[in-house]
């Protein structure tokens, strides 16, 4: 088998296109990431399409590796240092190789094509910079719930997320499971330093830029269990102050400000 570490270095302009599927994690939380594994083993791309799965460990005593699988499509590191999450994403966009980033935590996975119809919409319109879609929410009890579509399916424009969430104070998309280009994302500068919600506020102000697509399919799984981040009152509590929920609006109206004073 070819490592993709080679294939990758042709990919620009070359025949392999490749994804970089980014996945930050955690030694004491990363219990479900083989799920996530398999997930992936299983996904078919677009014809002529490969993936990678860069597996960032934060944290000063690493041990994930141990539970992933030897295979080359897998590139795994650790800084052996505690940099919380959009450190650790960012870092391992620096390691990324494809023109196409995903994200995906360790305690989520994607549904059979899933990555492939996230994939789609940017090999079809090169002028659109990210897209997303739907995601299952999976209960502790097994129950499952979806959240119900804010926009129709397709193009979405530049400042349309922002300006939702800042008239409804809710996040129309999610926003975990979106794929960017890479080019793109390292000029916006990757994920942002917020406490929480980093996903989302990268997703807004990101979008306010360039132009996506929102796809009309489930294409991922999102577990809700007892240890996760999302579920503890800490993290819920933090995500409500202002400097967190706050960010999207407040840069929102810094663009708009310094585009009307440019315009003048």
């Amino acid at each position: 088998m070819v490592s993709l570490v080679v294939l990758a270095g042709t990919w620009q302009g070359g025949p392999v296109p490749l994804v970089s599927i980014i996945t930050p994690t955690q030694a004491h939380n990363a219990i479900h990431i083989e799920a996530l594994w398999r997930s992936l083993e299983s996904q078919v791309l677009p014809p002529g399409w490969e993936w990678e799965w860069l597996v960032q460990e934060d944290g000063t005593q690493p041990g994930v590796r141990e539970s992933l699988p030897d295979d080359p499509r897998i590139r795994y590191d650790a800084l052996g240092v505690q940099i919380g999450g959009a450190a650790t994403r960012n870092t391992a966009v620096a390691r990324a190789r494809g023109d196409l980033v995903a994200g995906m935590d360790h305690d989520d996975y994607y549904e059979p094509d899933g990555l492939t119809a996230l994939v789609e919409p940017l090999t079809d319109d090169p002028a659109v910079a990210w897209s997303c879609a739907r995601m299952r929410w999976r209960n502790p009890d097994g129950s499952t719930w979806v959240k119900p579509d804010v926009y129709p399916p397709g193009r979405v424009e530049p400042g349309t997320i922002a300006d939702t969430f800042v008239r409804t104070d809710d996040f129309p998309f999610p926003a975990s499971i979106t794929v960017y280009r890479r080019p793109h994302l390292l000029a916006h500068g990757g994920w942002p330093a917020v406490a929480r919600s980093t996903d989302a506020v990268l997703l807004a102000a990101f979008s306010t830029r360039w132009p996506g697509v929102w796809v009309d399919r489930v294409a991922a799984t999102y577990r809700r269990w007892s240890r996760q981040h999302t579920v503890q009152s800490s993290d819920i509590g933090i995500r409500d102050v202002p400097h967190v929920r706050g960010a999207i609006a407040q840069r929102l109206a810094a663009e708009r400000a310094l585009a009307r004073v440019a315009g003048t």
